[in-house]
């Protein structure tokens, strides 16, 4: 291609977006679409990402529209390395837009590895505070297992989001946690038993006998 003036470039450049959006009979063709886009990167005008099977080029700034496109439609969570596989993007463009993304929705969070939004957040407290209900118990550990979150990410989100909800009272201790309600009930059930006894009982005797949960009563 013959050199060109700069002004030159911003009118290609200015003709490219404005015959994109016309009839397709008057867009450019590929041809010349490939050459216009390969100089306006040549001279710093445009940067764009190769997808990995080399079929599509993508902005820097279309990237971020899609990596939230795809947070948003995976319910507020996803790592990046399923990313870089639905958008078909090498994993380091995806990780060197972690910041960027981040700061076009303040809401998300990143942690090892993966996007969390705060609706999804949410909705996971929602979840616990509804099992705990339902439940009286549950250990941090199940937890971890359920949902398949970051260890971190988790506690920060038992440490203050669960315990101590004025809902339902609920405590955290010794890798468990529990509602006041359930607490109350293994007493009623610990108070029966040891008034219907006859004879001094042992500790182990209990917790096999009424299935209490063994650390109310250590």
């Amino acid at each position: 291609m013959a050199d060109v003036t700069w002004d030159e470039i911003r009118s290609l450049r200015a003709d490219f977006l404005n015959l994109q959006l016309t009839e397709t009979a008057n867009k450019l063709s590929e041809r010349n679409c490939v050459e216009l886009i390969g100089l306006l990167v040549k001279e710093g005008l445009l940067n764009v990402i190769y997808t990995t099977d080399g079929k599509d080029i993508i902005t820097e700034q279309r990237l971020i529209r899609e990596i939230l496109d795809e947070i948003y439609a995976n319910g507020g969570r996803i790592n990046i390395v399923d990313l870089a596989q639905h958008l078909k993007i090498d994993l380091t463009y995806i990780e060197s837009k972690v910041g960027d993304v981040c700061k076009e929705d303040p809401t998300l969070q990143f942690t090892l590895g993966q996007f969390i939004s705060a609706e999804y957040t949410n909705r996971l407290v929602e979840e616990i505070n509804d099992m705990l209900v339902e439940r009286g118990l549950i250990s941090f550990s199940e937890l971890i297992r359920q949902f398949d979150l970051p260890t971190e990410y988790l506690n920060s989100i038992v440490t203050n989001r669960i315990i101590g909800s004025s809902l339902h009272n609920i405590k955290f201790e010794s890798g468990t946690l529990y509602t006041e309600n359930y607490v109350r009930l293994q007493q009623n059930i610990l108070i029966g038993y040891l008034q219907a006894a006859f004879l001094p009982v042992r500790v182990n005797e209990i917790i096999k006998n009424t299935r209490v949960n063994e650390n109310l009563i250590q």
